[in-house]
């Protein structure tokens, strides 16, 4: 009997210390998570938004994008992110410096955060509109999320009209660019653009190489919002205005000089002279492009109206101009004058 009652009050004692234990684990539990909800609503209640948006604007300056997109996630707004990168960022030769952060109004679970910054010399305000997320209580975050990232809607351009083979790729910061879109306004057909969205910041653009006679000068973008333009431009290099100038002067020549001087590419005044009364003053000059592959350089004639001696004396001045096309194919330069009656 007594080992029986011994067997069995001796679980009982025990079992019933275990349900108290556990009992009061269960309330410490309760209190525990209580007050952490009650110390996280406190943190979101009292917190201002603006701290978010300073964070945000501070990982942004300091090329962060990363962090930046995880304070803002820009795919929550539908916004491109594909140049919002850390490379593309972390680039950049100038950032933005935040000079304040406030918050303008708030009004329940909204807000919204003025901030101004300097970018390029330059003064801008943004004004953030802020939603708090009652999810993040449980983070003792204080729950305030910028409904869109701050982004500049970027053009990078390539301005093409002479180099008739366009330009396609560009260099972003470091990273390429494709340019699909044609038709620029006011230029040929081979200039393209390219819309981007960029962190505010300043990016060097540079072109392709293009080879001997055409060269794509960088540009810088300047990306302060809401929009900005980057804007290169194809340009001919010395080596190609050497070739063109070089082919007008064996043009000038053949102009003054019996049996070519009454070309159909020579001016008009010069085709009714006695060749042996005209000359070249000063040979081609001061290369210019048009579109469709045409050039036109200055040339200064001579020549002795009727009348005048053969000393010399009594020749008149006379300026022109020589036009005609070019095409570039690997080193080698093609130039064709156009007549004068097909201008």
């Amino acid at each position: 009997m007594t080992t029986t009652s011994t067997t069995g009050s001796s679980p009982t004692t025990p079992a019933a210390g275990r349900g108290r234990r556990v009992w009061i684990t269960v309330g410490a539990v309760v209190l525990a998570v209580g007050g952490y909800l009650t110390a996280a609503a406190m943190v979101s209640n009292s917190s201002d938004p603006s701290e978010a948006v300073r964070s945000y604007l501070t990982a942004i300056a300091d090329g962060d994008a990363s962090t930046a997109a995880q304070i803002v996630d820009p795919d929550a707004s539908g916004t491109d992110a594909t140049y919002l990168t850390d490379d593309v960022l972390g680039a950049a030769t100038e950032r933005i410096e935040v000079v304040s952060v406030t918050t303008t109004t708030r009004e329940g679970d909204t807000a919204e955060v003025t901030a101004v910054m300097e970018l390029a010399s330059q003064t801008f305000t943004h004004t953030f509109t802020m939603t708090r997320d009652a999810g993040a209580y449980w983070l003792l975050q204080s729950g305030w999320r910028a409904d869109a990232p701050l982004t500049v809607e970027a053009t990078v351009a390539v301005r093409d009209s002479i180099s008739l083979t366009g330009v396609e790729q560009v260099d972003l910061a470091g990273t390429e660019l494709e340019l699909a879109v044609k038709d620029v306004a006011g230029v040929s057909a081979n200039s393209r653009s390219e819309p981007v969205q960029v962190y505010p910041a300043v990016y060097e653009v540079t072109g392709p190489d293009l080879g001997e006679y055409f060269a794509v000068a960088p540009d810088e973008l300047a990306a302060i919002p809401p929009t900005a333009t980057a804007e290169l431009s194809v340009a001919a290099t010395e080596a190609l205005q050497t070739a063109l100038l070089d082919a007008a002067s064996v043009q000038a020549d053949a102009c003054v000089e019996p049996g070519t001087s009454v070309d159909a590419v020579c001016p008009l005044l010069l085709r009714q002279q006695d060749p042996s009364t005209t000359g070249v003053i000063q040979a081609p000059y001061n290369v210019t492009f048009r579109t469709d592959h045409r050039f036109m350089v200055d040339v200064i004639f001579w020549y002795r109206p009727e009348g005048g001696t053969s000393s010399g004396t009594g020749t008149t001045d006379y300026t022109t101009d020589l036009i005609g096309t070019y095409t570039v194919d690997g080193d080698d330069v093609t130039v064709e004058f156009i007549p004068w009656d097909g201008l």
